[in-house]
C-alpha cells in the first residue's frame, strides 16, 4: 500500500533552512511518471547556493536532486519490461522535465532544483530519466553518479579532453573534485591537486594524483616554473582562476591542440583576464556545467568495476540541515548522503 503523505525536506523561499515536513503529499501519477522510494540522496554545493539566495527560487519545493531509488508504482504509459518494479535506478535528477527540444531547460525545470527532488521518502520522476544501477553499485554512490559523477566525467572527457599523456591540474577536490581526479587518472593523465583542506588533498593522494598543493605551495610552485596542459577548477573563484592561468601560461601555443582551462564551479566572483596573456599562450577557456544520460551509464559502470570509488558517507534524511551546515563550513570530504527510513 502506497502511502499519501511522507517525510520531507522542503525549501520554503527565504528559509535558509530546510524544513522536515512529516506529512508531505504524495500527489496523484502521471501517465509517463513512476513512482519512487528513495533510498539514498546525495548533498550537493548547489543546495547551498539555493538556501543561501545565489540560485533564487520562488516556489517550495523537496530539495535534493542526486537519487537512487527504487519504482514502487508505475504510470499508465510507463513500459513494465523497460522500468521494473523493485529495482534499483539512478535518476537523471538535473536532467530536463518538460524543456523544449533543442533549447536549454529552465532550472526550474530540474528535480530538486525547481521541482520536488530526493530529500524525502519518495519521490515522482519521468520513466525517461531512470537509469539502471549496476550490481555492486551501493545506492549511496549510485546516487552521487547522478550528478557528482556525471559532472566530474563531462568536465574530464568531454570539456578537457584530458588523454594519454596530458597533465591536469584539478583545483578541488571535493565531492566533484575527487572523482574528476579518477577519472582524469582513467584516461592516463598525470594528476596534480590543489586543494586548501589538508583531508582532501590526503584523499586525492589516495586515490592516485601525483602531487597536491595547498594555495601557497601552489602559488610558489607555478613562480617556478610549472606547467600543465589543462586545468580544471571546480571552485572558480578569483584565487583558482589566476593559479590556473598562471599553470597554463608557460606552455607554448601548438595549435590545434592548446592548453585549456576548464570552469565547473561557481563562486560568484567576477575572472578577469589579460586577453593577450589568453592569446599569446593560446589557452582555450571553457566551461562545464552536467553532461548527458551516456555520462552517467559510463560512471555507473566505472564504480562498478572498481575503476573508480566514491568517497562516501551517509547521514538520516532527518539530519540533513546538519549536513548542509558542514557543507557551509567545508568541512565534508567527499561526499555526504542522506538515508530516508526503511
Amino acid at each position: 500500500m502506497v502511502p499519501t503523505t511522507m517525510l520531507a525536506a522542503v525549501y520554503e523561499p527565504g528559509n535558509i533552512n530546510l524544513v522536515l515536513d512529516k506529512n508531505y503529499p504524495i500527489r496523484e501519477l502521471e501517465d509517463d511518471e513512476v513512482l519512487i522510494k528513495v533510498l539514498a540522496a546525495g548533498v550537493c554545493h548547489t543546495d547551498v547556493a539555493i538556501l543561501s539566495g545565489v540560485l533564487l527560487q520562488q516556489n517550495k519545493f523537496v530539495l535534493g536532486h542526486e537519487g537512487c531509488g527504487v519504482p514502487v508504482k508505475l504510470g499508465s504509459k510507463v513500459d513494465k519490461h523497460v522500468v521494473h518494479l523493485g529495482h534499483r535506478y539512478a535518476i537523471l535528477g538535473t536532467g530536463c522535465i518538460h524543456g523544449k527540444p533543442g533549447g536549454a531547460p529552465a532550472i526550474n525545470q530540474f528535480l530538486g532544483v525547481g521541482k520536488d527532488g530526493f530529500y524525502a521518502e519518495y519521490t515522482i520522476v519521468p520513466a525517461a530519466l531512470l537509469v539502471p544501477v549496476p550490481e555492486g553499485v551501493p545506492s549511496e554512490v549510485a546516487a552521487i553518479a547522478t550528478d557528482a559523477g556525471v559532472t566530474a566525467y563531462h568536465a574530464v572527457q568531454h570539456a578537457a579532453n584530458v588523454k594519454r599523456g596530458d597533465k591536469v591540474l584539478i583545483f578541488g577536490a571535493g565531492g566533484v573534485g575527487h572523482l574528476a581526479v579518477q577519472y582524469a587518472k582513467h584516461f592516463g593523465a598525470t594528476v596534480y591537486v590543489c586543494d586548501f583542506k589538508p583531508a582532501a588533498r590526503k584523499l586525492a593522494l589516495e586515490l592516485g594524483a601525483t602531487e597536491a598543493f595547498d594555495l601557497i605551495e601552489m602559488t610558489n610552485k607555478t613562480a617556478a616554473g610549472f606547467t600543465v596542459d589543462t586545468t580544471i577548477d571546480f571552485v572558480a573563484n578569483k584565487q583558482t582562476f589566476d593559479l590556473a592561468m598562471a599553470a597554463l601560461k608557460g606552455n607554448e601555443a601548438s595549435f590545434p591542440t592548446s592548453p585549456s582551462l576548464v570552469i565547473v564551479g561557481f563562486s560568484g566572483e567576477n575572472l578577469v583576464f589579460d586577453t593577450l596573456d589568453v592569446i599569446t599562450a593560446g589557452v582555450q577557456i571553457r566551461t562545464s556545467t552536467y553532461g548527458p544520460r551516456s555520462a552517467l551509464v559510463t560512471a555507473l559502470k566505472l564504480f562498478a568495476t572498481g575503476e573508480v570509488r566514491g568517497h562516501v558517507h551517509s547521514e538520516p534524511l532527518e539530519n540533513i540541515n546538519k549536513v548542509i551546515d558542514e557543507l557551509r563550513a567545508f568541512e565534508i570530504v567527499g561526499r555526504k548522503v542522506v538515508i530516508p527510513k526503511a
